[in-house]
C-alpha cells in the first residue's frame, strides 16, 4: 500500500507550492477577470439592441447584474428572431472563443505548480526555510507558455468533457423539474411536489460539485503522467478506488474554506454597500470596493490553486510512491 500524506500535510504542502509560484495566481485571476468581461461585451450590446428597438432602459437592465440583463435581454428580443439569433451567436461565440483560451492558459499554471511540487521536496515539513520555497519556484513566461502548447488539445477535449457533463446534470435538472410540475397537477400527487423540487435541487448541486472535481483530478492526471484523455479515467478510477478517504477530505476541507472565505465576502461587500448610500463617505468607498473586489478574487484563486497543488501531492505520492520524498521514512506512513 502506497504511504499516505495526512490532510494537513497535503493542504499545507499545496499552499506552500501555490505561495512560492504566486505569480500563477495572478494569471488566473486575470485572465479570469478579461473572460468575464468579455462575456459582458456581447451583452451590452444586446442591451443597447433593446434600448433601440423597444425604448428600454438602460440602468434597468443592469440593475441587478450582468446575468440578469442576459435574462433580460433574451426575454425582449423574443418577437425580433433575427436580433434574438444574432445576440445568442454573439454570446456562444464569445464564451466558447473565451473559454478555449482560458482553459489553455490554465493548463499552463497547472504545468507550473506541477513542475513546482515535484521540486518541492520535504516544503511540508518543519521548520520552513526560505530555500525550500525557492526550490519549489517553478513559475516562468517560458514554462507557462510550453505546458499551454504542450497540453493544449488534451486542455480543449477536457473541457468538452466538463461541457458535457454539465449538459447532462441540466438536462436531468430540467426533467426532474417538468416532473414536479407534472406532479402539481394531480391532486393526489400536489403535496409532493416540493420535496421534488428540493431533492433535484440538492443533488444537481452535489452532481455539478463531482463533475467539477472530477474534472480537476482529470487534469492533474493528464498533466503530472503527460498521458492521454481516455488513459486519465483509467488512471482516476484506480486512484479514486485506492485513496477515496483522501480526496474526499481534501475536498470537504476545501470546501468548508471557500464556504468561509464567501461569508466574510459577502458580508464585507454588504457593510461596503451600506455605507456607499451616505453621500461624502460613498466617494471614499469605491477604492475600498475595488481593493475588496482584487482581495476577494486572489484570495479564492489561491484557495482553488492550493487545493489544486493538494490535490495533485496526493495523486503524485500514489502515483510515484518511490519517487516521493518522504517515502523512506515512517512517520508519514498512515493506514487507511
Amino acid at each position: 500500500m502506497p504511504l499516505v500524506l495526512p490532510l494537513r500535510a497535503a493542504l499545507k504542502r499545496g499552499a506552500l507550492v501555490t505561495f512560492a509560484n504566486w505569480p500563477v495566481v495572478v494569471v488566473e485571476f486575470t485572465i479570469e477577470s478579461v473572460y468575464n468581461l468579455a462575456l459582458a461585451v456581447p451583452v451590452v450590446g444586446g442591451a443597447f439592441m433593446v434600448a433601440a428597438l423597444l425604448g428600454a432602459d438602460m440602468r434597468a437592465l443592469f440593475a441587478e447584474g450582468l446575468r440578469s440583463a442576459a435574462e433580460q435581454v433574451v426575454a425582449s428580443l423574443v418577437g425580433a428572431p433575427v436580433a434574438l439569433a444574432s445576440f445568442i451567436i454573439a454570446v456562444v461565440l464569445v464564451a466558447f472563443g473565451g473559454a478555449v483560451v482560458m482553459f489553455l492558459v490554465k493548463a499552463g499554471t497547472l504545468t507550473v505548480l506541477v513542475a513546482g511540487e515535484r521540486a518541492a521536496g520535504d516544503i511540508h515539513q518543519a521548520p520552513l526555510r526560505y530555500e525550500s520555497i525557492r526550490r519549489a519556484h517553478a513559475y516562468s513566461i517560458s514554462a507557462l507558455l510550453e505546458g499551454a502548447h504542450r497540453f493544449g488539445r488534451r486542455a480543449v477535449t477536457l473541457v468538452v468533457c466538463l461541457s458535457a457533463g454539465y449538459a447532462l446534470v441540466a438536462a436531468g435538472y430540467v426533467g426532474a423539474m417538468a416532473w414536479a410540475v407534472h406532479l402539481a397537477d394531480q391532486p393526489e400527487w400536489a403535496s409532493a411536489w416540493p420535496l421534488v423540487i428540493v431533492l433535484a435541487t440538492s443533488m444537481g448541486v452535489v452532481a455539478v460539485a463531482a463533475v467539477n472535481l472530477t474534472y480537476d483530478l482529470l487534469r492533474i492526471i493528464v498533466v503530472s503522467d503527460d498521458c492521454r484523455v481516455s488513459a486519465a479515467f483509467g488512471r482516476l478510477r484506480a486512484f479514486l478506488v485506492e485513496d477515496a478517504r483522501q480526496v474526499i477530505g481534501l475536498f470537504g476541507v476545501v470546501g468548508v474554506l471557500l464556504t468561509l472565505a464567501t461569508a466574510v465576502s459577502v458580508m464585507a461587500t454588504t457593510g461596503l454597500a451600506l455605507v456607499a448610500w451616505v453621500p461624502v463617505v460613498g466617494l471614499v468607498v469605491l477604492p475600498l470596493q475595488a481593493a475588496a473586489w482584487l482581495v476577494r478574487g486572489l484570495t479564492f484563486q489561491f484557495l482553488d490553486l492550493a487545493a489544486l497543488s493538494a490535490y495533485q501531492t496526493q495523486y503524485r505520492r500514489f502515483a510515484e510512491p518511490r519517487a516521493w520524498p518522504g517515502s523512506s521514512r515512517p512517520l508519514w506512513v498512515h493506514h487507511a
